[in-house]
């Protein structure tokens, strides 16, 4: 039942005159709306400032007329004004009407009811208490009458002109006319249109009610994700006392710039989604309230301007990948930042020229005819992928402890890669790298396959996950100082895989069959 506030225009504040429907779904006069568009340029809404339209070089009259117009709105403000008048008999004089007959729409006293209810023409119709009646009710009761004579009752509805007409018309005026229906049918199947746009737009208002609430729920974790990191970067900070005091500032600027990125993010999309639930919300309003009102012919005019609506609407409630990604912890940065002051500290004490930064994963010029070296021989490519042969590419410069030094997946040929990847003792520049048996006598190879070095496997899990590789996976090796070898796929470590090696050593890593190209990577140290 629509209440009395929602029954006025929200700008000129009286009943709806012509009430027009915005892209938004907020009802407001025709002539307040023209108004409004006149008063400044690009106006949008003055409810949610939603564009009124995008573009347009025709007048703002012509522009407005363009919206459809809320025909079930209009009946429901005349059936309001109708039960708000004077509660007078329309036959007597100066006699209060108890009742009113919902097809006539006029008020009667007691005698005229019982008059009212004997008369031929009249005896069929619908006498109620006006105090029972209620505006929804009253505009649904209206009788269809012909749009061609005013006073005879419609009984067909002609598509091509979009009109209902009685059995006159149809015969004369509309004889010609190809797509004619019963009145009775044309409204039952606006019936079911409108129920198919109410169940449409309701499980859509559900879908992005449910996203605001999944991303509420994500913007709370990332509250609580900021809070933990915060503490662990005291916590960090109060190790190194007054001499890093300057560290935690910048520590806590570049975690609060990345968090306020995340909720910038989040919060966007909540307002996209927050905006686009008011739109289905409110024509949601619009489509459940001619539901209430029908029959009418009116809700004929209005149904396909409102399925046309409904159907550019954006209904989805899809969240993409984007706002599930979690924050980069902090605690692995603050751990960084301490190992590398201390190391600078001690490092001040010895050598205060050396640079403590980790070296940059560089692949040597000599890796054979049929691999390309670009980006500054840090991406290796195959030129002419040969099922038989595998290319070699391998570090120009001799691997240090505890640095991994990993490479990324940019092309593959097949579900089922065979990319290996190890250490060798020998220096690319001493040996081509089409010698593969060569390297093989000298190196430690992990291969999807199944043997390390003789003797040594693989486990099945580790020798599953080489295989299955994918365009952006991420593969390194890094040596620590007791001499062991480790095996990191996607940044995390899978443990010992070959122990007791010979340094010094170089990264080394095939390609050319399945996986056809990789780029070197920032290498960081890793304890």
């Amino acid at each position: 039942m629509a209440e009395q506030h929602e029954r006025e225009c929200a700008v000129c504040t009286n009943d709806f005159t012509t009430p027009k429907i915005l892209p938004c779904g907020h009802l407001l006069c025709r002539q307040c709306v023209i108004s409004w568009m006149d008063s400044k340029a690009d106006a949008g809404c003055p409810l949610c400032r939603c564009p009124i339209v995008e573009q347009s070089d025709r007048s703002s009259s012509d522009t407005v007329d363009a919206l459809p117009t809320d025909f079930v709105m209009e009946a429901l403000v005349e059936s309001a004004r109708v039960l708000s008048k004077d509660h007078l008999c329309c036959v007597c004089e100066d006699v209060r009407a108890d009742f009113i007959c919902m097809q006539c729409q006029d008020m009667l006293c007691t005698m005229c009811t019982k008059a009212h209810r004997k008369l031929s023409a009249t005896r069929s119709h619908d006498v109620e208490s006006v105090s029972t009646v209620t505006p929804e009710r009253l505009a649904a009761s209206r009788p269809a009458l012909c749009a061609d004579h005013g006073d005879k009752q419609a009984e067909f509805f002609c598509r091509e002109h979009r009109l209902a007409v009685c059995s006159a018309c149809k015969a004369n005026k509309h004889i010609v006319c190809l797509e004619t229906n019963y009145l009775d049918n044309e409204i039952k199947s606006v019936q079911k249109s409108l129920t198919d746009l109410t169940k449409n737009l309701a499980e859509a208002e559900q879908k992005l009610e449910q996203a605001i609430g999944r991303l509420t729920s994500r913007l709370q974790e990332v509250d609580v994700s900021e809070q933990e990191d915060m503490a662990q970067v005291d916590k960090t900070c109060d190790r190194l006392h007054k001499l890093v005091e300057d560290v935690c500032n910048k520590l806590k600027d570049k975690c609060r710039k990345q968090h306020l990125k995340i909720r910038k993010s989040l919060c966007d999309v909540k307002t996209g989604l927050s905006y686009r639930v008011g739109k289905v919300t409110s024509h949601k309003h619009i489509v459940t309230r001619a539901v209430a009102v029908s029959p009418r012919p009116a809700l004929i005019h209005m149904t396909q301007a409102l399925t046309d609506r409904v159907n550019s609407l954006d209904l989805s409630a899809d969240l993409q990948g984007d706002v599930w990604v979690t924050p980069l912890s902090s605690v692995e940065c603050c751990q960084d930042v301490v190992r590398r002051i201390e190391d600078e500290l001690l490092m001040l004490k010895i050598e205060p020229e050396l640079d403590p930064q980790p070296p940059v994963l560089v692949i040597h010029d000599n890796c054979g005819k049929n691999i390309r070296l670009t980006n500054g021989n840090r991406t290796a490519e195959t030129i002419q992928p040969d099922d038989s042969i595998d290319g070699v590419v391998v570090s120009r410069d001799p691997m240090l402890e505890n640095v991994l030094y990993e490479v990324r997946v940019d092309s593959v040929t097949d579900v089922y890669n065979n990319l290996s990847l190890g250490v060798t003792r020998i220096s690319p520049a001493h040996l081509p790298v089409t010698q593969w048996c060569t390297y093989l006598q000298h190196s430690v190879i992990i291969r999807p396959g199944r043997v390390l070095r003789q003797g040594e496997r693989m486990r099945i899990p580790l020798r599953n996950k080489l295989m299955r590789l994918q365009v952006g996976s991420r593969v390194g090796v890094l040596v620590t100082s007791s001499n062991d070898l480790h095996l990191y796929i996607n940044g995390q470590d899978q443990g010992v895989v070959a122990k007791n090696i010979t340094q010094p050593l170089f990264a080394l890593f095939s390609i050319g069959r399945s996986v056809t190209k990789v780029t070197a990577l920032p290498t960081s140290m890793r304890t």
